[in-house]
């Protein structure tokens, strides 16, 4: 698991050779993260910046795009799809919002749904921090969007593109998805 670095991280230990850390989560309580890699979001874009070099943006895009989706899928399972039936979808979309910032990942600003588009401004992206770029940036992050806005909403989506990145000199990192389907 790769983790930003956090302010509310409480205990870190190193456990057998990996990195063992416990962390306040909103509404859940203490956290234990096990196998954790920790390092600064300057790192990551700069590590993010070296591997678009050598392997395109356009080839490792996707990888971090569905690798985060993959990963939220897998947590949703515990934590958002069992939280839908005693929560509406903003007081989820709200928790959710709230989780996401706790792990530096950047701020949700806001969400819209309308006219089958849902739309998700983000500013701090943890992807576009201190890094420029001519074009969006952020596909690790839109991959975690995605996930959770099928898990809340229940619904299939197309993919979340950014269409305005900090990175790239805009004023907040924007995403966008077509709503494709409900699901039961």
């Amino acid at each position: 698991m790769i983790l930003p670095m956090m302010k509310n991280i409480r205990k870190i230990q190193n456990d057998q050779g990996s990195i063992r850390v416990e962390v306040d989560i909103p509404l859940f309580g203490r956290a234990i993260l096990p196998d954790v890699f920790i390092m600064s979001t300057k790192w990551w874009a700069d590590f993010m910046a070296g591997i678009s070099v050598v392997a395109g943006s356009k080839a490792i895009g996707p990888v971090l795009y569905y690798s985060a989706y993959r990963l939220m899928k897998a947590h949703n399972e515990k934590g958002i799809v069992p939280m839908r039936e005693r929560f509406e979808k903003d007081e989820l979309f709200g928790i959710a919002a709230s989780i996401f910032e706790t792990l530096g990942f950047g701020r949700i600003e806001k969400i819209e749904i309308e006219d089958n588009f849902v739309r998700i401004s983000v500013s701090n992206s943890f992807e576009a921090r201190r890094r420029k770029s001519k074009e969006p940036v952020c596909r690790f992050v839109a991959g975690i969007l995605a996930a959770l806005v099928e898990d809340i909403l229940r619904v299939r989506i197309g993919p979340m593109e950014e269409v305005s990145c900090q990175a790239a000199g805009d004023g907040l990192c924007e995403f966008r998805a077509e709503v494709m389907e409900a699901i039961p």
